[in-house]
């Protein structure tokens, strides 16, 4: 069985590639702090000593993959989002989610993380409230 979305017009397709160019950066700052958390190395103006928990410690080691694991669902959400599928949602809402936790630690150096984190929880919550109010007034125009 085959599903067809329809392709969404250019005016809506110009901010939904916008933001998934976002999601896919913050996924991929996601990268940094793993390189980070295992010792693979120091990004730009960031240090071992910025991160909790300790660099190179066990936990550490369990905190980095769950970075990696945002970083995965992230790059899933961008793709998702900009091909239009609605399952972009759910697993935006988990990225944001698992990437909020990882962050939370290390949030005197990861602040605009956060603030992405937030836009994604608004912006799941305004897509799902707005296809709510959509399929209401097509049931109400069909019973009507």
């Amino acid at each position: 069985m085959t599903i067809a979305y329809a392709r969404p017009s250019r005016s809506r397709q110009m901010p939904r590639t916008l933001a998934a160019v976002v999601l896919v950066i913050h996924g991929l700052v996601h990268l940094m702090g793993t390189s980070l958390l295992w010792k693979w190395g120091q990004p730009g103006e960031l240090h071992y000593g910025d991160v909790r928990p300790e660099a190179g410690s066990t936990a550490a080691m369990v905190v980095g993959g769950a970075w990696l694991i945002a970083l995965l669902l992230y790059l899933v959400t961008a793709a998702l989002l900009a091909t239009g599928r609605p399952a972009w949602r759910p697993v935006g809402l988990l990225a944001a989610l698992v990437s909020t936790v990882v962050l939370v630690p290390s949030a005197s150096i990861a602040w605009a993380g956060l603030a992405v984190d937030v836009a994604v929880f608004v912006g799941v919550a305004v897509s799902v409230t707005a296809v709510k109010r959509s399929r209401e007034a097509v049931g109400a125009r069909s019973h009507g």
